[in-house]
């Protein structure tokens, strides 16, 4: 059972890998979960979630910088206000 198991989600993996080789493709499933987090919630915070417009603050953030991560609070803080 256990092989069985093993052996199904590797072609499941496999298939996949596959399927997003090609470039529309994954383009494709991109989309379809930027649809999917859209019609879950209307949180602009959420939505724009790892997409920030400012390089340089990405990278801080990706550093843990805590500037970053207060600024990035700061902003998510001021768009629940406004809803």
């Amino acid at each position: 059972m256990k092989k069985r198991t093993k052996l199904i989600i590797g072609a499941g993996l496999a298939a996949g890998v596959l399927y997003a080789s090609k470039t529309e493709n994954r383009q494709f499933v991109i989309g379809q979960v930027a649809d999917t987090i859209n019609k879950w919630t209307d949180d602009d915070y959420i939505i724009n979630l790892g997409k920030p417009e400012n390089v340089r603050d990405a990278n801080m953030v990706d550093e843990g910088a805590m500037t970053s991560v207060q600024f990035y609070y700061d902003l998510r803080d001021k768009a629940n206000k406004v809803s």
